[in-house]
């Protein structure tokens, strides 16, 4: 009896380690394409306007010595039509509640055809984060290929990390506190 348990332990952890290994590659194939987060990679400059219609510009630039008060910035990239986007974007929220002040959040709209469509998406959640309105740039910029799209940016605009799809707050939590901000 005591051989099988240890056979049986044996099999189920083999296939743990290899539903790991999928999910590790999956990831990575899905991220194969962004930006990268191992070099010295700046992020992307932008100027889009808030679903208020308030003009939000993103410059770290080390060249734009205008900018005040740098902070590490997450940007969240959505599509209104993504129910992932949807199940996600709370734990954003719940990210700029516990941080507050200290890191700038965006979240960014693309792949809309009409604003009504962003602001619907938005009546179903509470968000105290700006919203912009991106575009056909934004997306080919930060080379978004799918959504719902993750960039951390440290103060001084170089990309520190980066996702795709569903990120748990803990999981946000955890590449936040990786990049000693």
């Amino acid at each position: 009896m005591k051989k099988l348990n240890i056979k049986s332990a044996f099999g189920w952890l083999k296939q743990f380690i290899l539903l790991i290994a999928i999910f590790v590659l999956i990831s990575w194939w899905q991220q194969k394409d962004m930006l990268p987060s191992s070099a010295q990679f700046i992020s992307p400059a932008f100027s889009l306007p808030s679903i208020g219609g308030e003009i939000i510009h993103f410059n770290l630039s080390p060249l734009n010595i205008k900018q005040q008060n740098k902070k590490m910035t997450l940007l969240y990239f959505f599509a209104p039509w993504c129910g992932i986007c949807h199940a996600s974007i709370d734990n954003v929220e719940a990210i700029k509640r516990s941080y507050n002040n200290e890191i700038n959040i965006y979240i960014i709209a693309l792949d809309w055809q009409d604003k009504s469509e962003v602001e619907n998406f938005l009546s179903q959640h509470k968000l105290t984060v700006p919203v912009l309105l991106g575009e056909k740039q934004t997306s080919n910029d930060y080379k978004i290929k799918g959504f719902p799209s993750y960039y951390i940016v440290d103060k001084n605009g170089l990309i520190k990390s980066r996702s795709m799809g569903y990120s748990t707050e803990l999981g946000l939590r955890a590449r936040l506190l990786s990049i000693n901000f």
